[in-house]
Parts: C-alpha cells; structure tokens; sequence
C-alpha cells in the first residue's frame, strides 16, 4: 500500500501524543505511525504509551489466544504485513508461517466435525490468517516499538481534566498529571477515560455468561484442541468455546444464556470458589463428550473465570459528541465486543493502522479524526451486530437450534465440495 499524499506538514509534527494503554490498539497506532511517517511530515512527534500493567508481556494472565483473519470485513493481517511485523507473527503463531496448521469450525457434542473453514489465502499474503497466543502478538508488537518511543509500565490513564489552554491533560495513576497535544485512548472495554468524557456510554449485556480458562498438559492438548479451534454446538443452550494456545495448554470456555448478567469471579479465587465454579462447568457442560472432561480436568486455576458477555456500540469523535477535540478511541475503549463477535483484535489493528494513516494524509486533526471515524464505524457497527447473531446461533435450542444444524451441516458439505473441485 503507498503512503498517502504528504501534507505540507503534519499537525503533529513535533507536538506530544500520548497513548493510553499498551495493549494491542496502543502498540500498533505507535508502529503505524512510524511505518507512515517521513521527513515531508516534520519533526517526530513525542509518544509516550501508559500501561497498567507492571511489567512487558508475557505468558502471566493472558492464557489466551486470538485469530487474526485477511476477509475483507477482518483485515488483521493486512495491517500487520503494511506495519512490517507479519513474518514475525507467523513464526511463533499456533497456525505456522503459512497458515497450513489447524482451522476453524464447529463440531457436535460427540466431536464429529459439522463444519470446517479455511479461508483462501489472498495472492498477496502468506497465509490467510492466524491464530496467536495474545501474548505472543503483543510481545513482537512491544520489540517493535521505535526505541524514541517510551512505554511507562505500571501507570494508567484515569481521567480527562479540564485545561485552560489548547492542550489535553491527563490524570495518571501515579498521581501525576500529564499534558499533551493529542490522546489516543486504548485503554480496554472498561476505559476510565472514556468513563470520564462519556460517563453514560457504558457496555451493555449481550445475553450470554461465560466460565472459562486455559488447561495445561505435560504433552500436547488432546486431539482436535491440539491444533483446531471453534464451536461445540449441541443445541441446548450451553456452548463451548477451544482453542490451542501454544504446544502444551488450550482455552476452553463454556457459555450459557442468561436474561441478567452475573458477578464477575476473577483472579485472585479461593480453593473453595474454584472448586466450585469447575464444578458447574463440568455440570453444565455434562453433554459434550471427551475432551471436555479432560480439559476441565487440567485447568490451570489461576486462570479461571466467569465473565459476562458484554458489547456496547461505536461512537464518532468531536465535541458534538462528548468528546473534546484532538482526543481518539480506538480498539475496545470505543466499541467494545465480546469474545462472539471473533474480530476484537482485528479491529483493534485496523483502528490503529487507520488513524496513523489518516493522521499523516490530512491537513489538520479534525479532518483525519473525520475521515477515521467514516472508515471506523461501518465495520464496528457491524461487528457488533454479528456478534449477537453468533450468540443466538450457538446457544439456539428447539426448532431453531435445529434449523442452524442443519444450515452448519449444509455449509461443510459444500465447502468439502469446493475443496476437493480445487484439490483435483
């Protein structure tokens, strides 16, 4: 993709950004940026990224992993190859340089494959997607960041406060307060700034409780979680969710639909609450056959628990909407979805690749943050929307539940069928 059309001069060009948050959105608007600017644009601007977090990525909590996808309506991948950090992501990712290890599907309660997709690899792209452990990506993404670039661990962005002059301030964690030209914040689905800025958009329940965790093993996770991931779907209203997560743990996450949503049980638990939160899972998840058992079985507990399904939909910028000028969301701060939707990290690639993009392409900050929010929304919006879809599909019963079985069904038939027409 070519550079867009140099300004004169960029109106960022030697100011300060600040980015709340150093998780994927944060890390790859800073990647993005450098990858878009040169000379033309001015002096570098200063960023300095704020992290909650104490310490730079690793495996800790984040026992999870996540699929970044090449489909149109995704464009994960295409952002990380324009950034330059694709090559690296492929070679530590579960799938493999190529894309060629495991896939996504559904199966029944018994394991039987229902239905098997592979997305095409596009001719410019190695691999079609991916899945990563979350750590993974955001450890090459932190070894990517330009060294005059500054990651401050362990202090957060609380608050918006008001300033006498055209510059933004910020409240930091550490009690300090931090001015700067322009803000992004990346700051997760629970953003304090936003919270500060636009205290009534809050996330909204999407119907579906959630008891999860990633299993260890000695060797490799049983067969298919050792390299599959996707859906067991068995109609009666309680879903499961595997994925590998690298060669020796998998996520397993149990899902059920609930008219209100439940207290959240994180970290830190006592043995009597993990006890007994594995033991409604194994209850609620008594229909699906082995490796469920084996997965509850081993699960590693400082990573257990139980989270509501939880979304809320995108907004646009500008102070006609709550949000005073030279101030950006992007990622989950703005539209936050939940694990059903399947897309929250490629969207939060596709935010941070946009605003760099249109933040060097533009003349002024209010016609980039303009042009942002017109790529942004459309694709947020529907990402939500699909979201609820797969919620109401895999947690159908009755007549609708076997409507969508039999749809799941007549899906893998024809993509067996194209597959082996492109095999002969």
């Amino acid at each position: 993709m070519a550079r867009p059309p140099s300004p004169s001069s960029c109106p960022l060009a030697g100011k300060k950004i600040v980015v709340a948050g150093a998780g994927i959105a944060g890390l790859a608007f800073a990647i993005s940026l450098q990858h878009f600017w040169n000379e033309d644009l001015g002096s570098y601007p200063e960023i300095t990224l704020y992290e909650r977090e104490e310490k730079e990525p690793g495996r800790g909590r984040e026992g999870y992993s996540l699929s970044i996808r090449g489909d149109s309506r995704s464009g994960g991948v295409q952002a990380l190859q324009k950034m330059g950090v694709l090559e690296k992501l492929l070679d530590v990712s579960i799938t493999g340089r190529g894309g060629e290890r495991g896939s996504f599907g559904f199966w029944d309660p018994n394991w039987k494959r229902i239905v098997e997709i592979r997305l095409e690899k596009p001719r410019d792209l190695p691999a079609s997607g991916m899945r990563i452990a979350r750590w993974q990506l955001r450890r090459v993404l932190t070894e990517s960041v330009a060294a005059h670039t500054e990651i401050v661990w362990g202090v957060a962005c609380l608050e918006v406060l008001p300033s006498s002059d055209t510059k933004i301030r910020v409240r930091l964690s550490d009690g300090k307060e931090e001015d700067c030209d322009f803000l992004v914040a990346a700051d997760g689905a629970s953003s304090k700034l936003r919270a500060s800025v636009r205290p009534a958009d809050i996330l909204h329940f999407a119907g579906a409780v959630s008891i999860g965790a990633s299993s260890r093993f000695p060797g490799a996770p049983p067969v298919p979680v050792n390299e599959d991931w996707g859906m067991v779907f068995n109609r009666t209203g309680t879903a499961l969710f595997v994925s590998p997560v690298d060669d020796r743990s998998a996520l397993w996450n149990l899902s059920y639909i609930a008219d209100s949503p439940r207290d959240p049980q994180r970290q830190p638990l006592s043995p009597e609450q993990t006890a007994q939160i594995l033991q409604e899972a194994k209850e609620r998840g008594k229909s699906f056959k082995e490796p469920f058992q084996t997965l509850v079985d081993n699960t590693d507990v400082s990573t257990l628990n139980i989270f509501n399904a939880n979304d809320k939909q995108p907004f646009p910028h500008g102070k006609q909407n709550g949000v005073p000028n030279g101030i950006v969301f992007i990622g989950d701060s703005n539209h936050a979805v939940s694990p059903f939707a399947g897309n929250g990290a490629n969207m939060a690639l596709m935010d941070a690749f946009d605003l760099a993009e249109c933040l060097c392409g533009q003349p002024s900050i209010e016609q980039a943050v303009n042009v942002y929010d017109k790529r942004s929304m459309p694709r947020c919006s529907a990402t939500v929307k699909m979201s609820h879809f797969t919620i109401g599909l895999v947690h159908s019963t009755g007549l609708r539940g076997l409507f969508y079985r039999a749809m799941l069904g007549l899906a893998g038939v024809i993509l067996s069928v194209l597959s082996w027409r492109k095999r002969r």
